[in-house]
């Protein structure tokens, strides 16, 4: 799998979010809290406020209103008194009719004036006095008010024994006009007064503003109102909740809150008058009040939301930039560390920021240049592994293949050569070849001087013995190819001609984890390594390049084109010994030839000729290519060389 592009853990919360979350709590709750405080706070002051304002209100329109009623009722006596004092003097019937003409033109608001006599020592009977400028103006008669007046006679018999009345008539007489009844004594006669007046002149005080006011009689009659349709009407209020608090309390003025049948809250302050328990009602809806307070809580919610939103925006663009970008990189890294894919400074292109993220980033760079350092003494596979926790701690019984090489006359080549060219060369030749293991699912065991031990299924096998048998025998044939490739263009003295001899066994073996506390090697040990050493050492006698032992042979012999070997002797036991030439079967040679074409280092152009259908098909066409002398193998005495190669088998090689 690509590591650059290995999928970030997905997670359920992430930073940005949390920040988002926190910073959207902190607002919510400071700001809300004080919107809550602020409003609770101006609510109370705009109340009281309201409230004293409403009551001054309802004040100054009561002693207004009651001052013109007031005018009307002593108006109305002052006229009576001046007709009673006239008729005293005998000059009723010369002054008297210029007397109520000059008063109606002072007082056009009232419209007629009439007095009901009751009987007291023989005298009795009534009298209207009209206001004939009133009269033509708003057509009416003094008939149609006597008419109405034959309608109040209980109304009447209750003014002459001393109660006062204010009712509204205006449905009667189809116009906003009121009735004052009060009683007046004329001499002996107890007699009611009945004064009939415009509420034009009061309508002023009754404007429909924010506050309205109005004005209601003892019996819950609406008087006065800002809407004249309901005066016509002859509405009456007293069924209203707060109307019947008014009209059974004994308060003379009073500030109070109600809320009406549909649940809306409203202030509410009245003042009585002095005359026809009359009440002057101010009421402001609590919303009218709290309306601007309202619009300033609702642009302040506003601000509070688009600051939050602001808020939000450039902490999720700053977590995205600076903090979820570096966050992702650095788990993409940790991702790709996990792999064993250690260069990761493409992907963490942060760690100039002088901050915490450029801090751990930088700290995430060091660490890979450390494990790049450290892998490069240790094996990969192995450390894979142990990484992801697969590696079994201690030994454990295998069937493995194991791999030995090693470069002919490799002493007199290095002592042509300086220090630093030896160890050039060494890692020149060590990398080609530790590629091919590698491609082949091999693992390098360790490198003693300019020998390669590998083995196959030891650490990790590719599925069964006869693969990795087969595998390590490609890898042989994949190091043909290489180091011909690598041989091109060498000659002399200083870039000398490479030869070498590969050493291929199987069997049974302990693989595990040998050492102190301080260093740990992952080795094989057992009869079957060494017999693998040894098999390499008989490559220079028989002529060879790559020899298998009958162990492999007969794991994967029927995959390849082997020449059988002169037998060698190992423990008392004569052993069949194959020289590789070449694949046999396609499917693997194709596979083998795909893995040449995917390296570097030109070795596509010459793999052919090393092995498939164009390479070697004998050992003599082997021989050919790689320039090996035909030994005599008939010279070659078997035991000798076992007892000059004899390895020992507890020994690690």
């Amino acid at each position: 799998m690509d590591t650059l592009n290995r999928p970030v853990m997905k997670v359920r919360f992430s930073l940005g979010a949390k920040l988002v979350s926190i910073i959207s709590v902190l607002m919510i709750v400071s700001l809300g809290s004080m919107t809550v405080i602020a409003t609770m706070m101006i609510n109370k002051d705009v109340q009281i406020t309201a409230e004293e304002a409403n009551f001054s209100i309802n004040r100054r329109t009561a002693l207004s209103a009651g001052r013109r009623i007031t005018g009307v009722y002593d108006d109305a006596l002052l006229l009576l008194n001046t007709l009673t004092a006239l008729n005293s003097i005998h000059m009723l019937e010369q002054k008297g009719p210029l007397a109520v003409d000059y008063f109606y033109q002072q007082n056009q608001a009232i419209g007629a004036i009439g007095v009901s006599n009751t009987i007291n020592q023989g005298v009795h009977g009534s009298e209207l006095f009209v206001n004939r400028y009133f009269m033509v103006a708003n057509r009416l008669t003094a008939s149609r008010i006597e008419a109405f007046l034959h309608t109040q006679t209980e109304a009447i018999s209750l003014a002459r024994e001393g109660m006062v009345f204010l009712l509204n008539v205006s449905p009667f007489f189809e116009m906003e006009l009121l009735e004052l009844l009060f009683p007046w004594k004329n001499g002996d006669i107890d007699t009611a007064v009945m004064v009939f007046f415009s509420i034009d002149s009061l309508k002023t005080l009754f404007s429909d503003t924010v506050n309205r006011s109005f004005i209601i009689n003892g019996a819950g009659d609406l008087l006065i109102d800002p809407e004249p349709a309901l005066i016509r009407a002859g509405v009456n209020v007293r069924n209203h909740a707060f109307i019947k608090q008014i009209l059974e309390g004994t308060a003379r003025n009073l500030q109070t809150a109600y809320r009406d049948a549909e649940g809306k809250r409203n202030f509410v302050a009245y003042e009585r008058l002095s005359l026809g328990s009359a009440v002057v009602v101010t009421v402001i809806p609590a919303k009218t009040v709290f309306q601007g307070i309202l619009a300033t809580t609702g642009r302040n919610i506003c601000v509070s939301l688009g600051v939050l939103l602001g808020s939000i925006f450039c902490i999720l663009l700053f977590a995205r930039r600076h903090l979820r970008k570096p966050l992702k990189a650095l788990t993409r890294a940790a991702g790709m560390i996990e792999e064993g894919t250690y260069r990761i400074e493409q992907t963490i292109t942060f760690a100039a920021r002088k901050d915490e993220i450029g801090i751990l980033g930088a700290s995430f760079i060091s660490m890979s240049r450390g494990l790049i350092s450290f892998e490069q003494f240790t094996n990969k596979k192995l450390t894979n592994l142990a990484r992801s926790g697969k590696l079994v701690i201690g030994g454990t019984d295998r069937k493995a293949t194991l791999f030995f090489s090693d470069i002919r006359g490799f002493t007199a080549l290095s002592e042509k050569l300086q220090a630093h060219e030896i160890v050039e060369f060494l890692n020149d030749y060590m990398e080609r070849m530790v590629a091919c293991v590698r491609a082949s699912g091999g693992m390098v065991d360790k490198f003693i001087g300019d020998a390669v031990m590998a083995h196959w299924g030891a650490l990790e096998s590719s599925g069964s013995p006869q693969q990795d048998a087969l595998h390590c025998v490609k890898s042989a044939l994949m190091m043909r190819a290489s180091l011909m490739a690598f041989n091109q263009g060498r000659g002399g003295d200083k870039k000398p001609l490479i030869k070498i001899g590969c050493g291929i066994n199987s069997g049974n073996l302990v693989a595990g984890q040998i050492g102190s506390d301080e260093r740990l090697e992952y080795t094989v040990i057992g009869d079957a390594v060494s017999f693998a050493d040894r098999t390499e050492t008989f490559n220079k006698p028989f002529g060879t390049e790559i020899l298998i032992s009958e162990n492999t042979w007969k794991l994967c012999g029927e995959h390849l084109i082997t020449e059988e070997m002169p037998q060698v002797t190992e423990k008392g036991k004569k052993v069949r010994m194959f020289a590789v030439v070449n694949l046999a079967d396609l499917d693997e040679t194709e596979d083998l030839l795909r893995c040449l074409d995917a390296m570097p280092r030109n070795i596509p152009k010459i793999s052919r000729r090393c092995v498939g259908p164009e390479g070697p098909q004998t050992l003599a066409e082997v021989r050919s290519l790689l320039g090996i002398a035909p030994p005599d193998l008939s010279k070659v005495n078997t035991d000798e060389e076992e007892k000059k190669y004899t390895l020992n088998a507890e020994a690690t090689t």
